[in-house]
């Protein structure tokens, strides 16, 4: 057990983990005509916290992650046979995009003078989209010869004549897109002190996503393709991190100034 007197008051350290990935559609026609499964995947980052004397800390972090998703139709979708569709196909959309995220979280502690103590937290999530890409299988490629096409998200700022005229084979192009997307955490955890200027930190959080994708309206793919890709919907993680952290107590350090001055004034 260490004293309360010498706990860190800042802490910084690296941080990792993975997350189950569960998207959320808005429209009822999505989650009628396709499966959207849970996916699994990682993030790692910076994590930084601010104690006080009493059982109340401040968390954030700055984390790059990696959100995929996976859509496979059913037998419910299909495309008009009188706009050059098949009508009933085979679809399989998977995409894998980046973020940084942070969030900042209100932490209140219980057993705060013992080694090993609990945690409960809530707070924002921000994320910033910084790109992605995707692979997409269904009939339609398969009736011109192609299995699948690999393609890059590509943000651009299109009106609705340039978007029509534009064709870029690979590209996914997206021209209104949610970049900067919030959420709300909340979680439990654990903190083990091995020293007072060290700790581990293992945390489990809930993130409620809050805002789309990007909007549908201003998404095109590909000119010979009937099927668009839904975007508009919300992420939904359970994040499993761990973190180690190294200590820093300002009141140390200007206690070791305060110290060299009565020392200077002696001599």
């Amino acid at each position: 057990m260490w004293s309360t007197s010498s706990y860190a008051q800042f802490w910084f350290g690296p941080k990792f983990g993975g997350q189950l990935i569960t998207p959320q559609y808005e429209h009822k026609a999505h989650a009628d005509s396709f499966n959207t499964s849970s996916k699994i995947n990682w993030h790692a980052g910076v994590a930084f916290d601010y104690s006080t004397k009493s059982n109340f800390e401040v968390h954030t972090e700055l984390v790059y992650m990696r959100v995929n998703n996976r859509s496979v139709s059913t037998s419910k979708y299909e495309t008009p046979i009188d706009d050059g569709g098949l009508g009933g196909q085979v679809v399989d959309s998977k995409t894998v995009n980046h973020y940084l995220s942070a969030p900042l979280m209100a932490r209140l502690v219980f057993l705060k003078d013992r080694n090993i103590q609990l945690m409960a937290q809530m707070g924002p999530r921000l994320s910033y989209w910084l790109g992605g890409t995707g692979t997409l299988s269904t009939d339609e490629l398969e009736s011109f010869g192609e299995d699948q096409i690999d393609y890059q998200v590509k943000f651009m700022d299109l009106t609705e004549e340039e978007l029509e005229e534009i064709n870029e084979p690979g590209t996914f192009i997206i021209s209104k897109p949610n970049r900067l997307q919030y959420a709300l955490d909340f979680g439990f955890g654990m903190i083990i002190e091995p020293s007072p200027m060290s700790r581990i930190i293992l945390d489990v959080k809930y993130s409620f996503g809050h805002s789309f994708l990007a909007f549908n309206e201003g998404n095109k793919m590909s000119d010979a393709l009937l099927y668009q890709e839904d975007t508009e919907y919300r992420t939904n993680m359970l994040v499993l991190s761990a973190a180690y952290m190294f200590g820093y107590d300002s009141r140390l350090s200007k206690k070791g100034k305060s110290t060299s001055k009565v020392k200077t004034k002696r001599k």
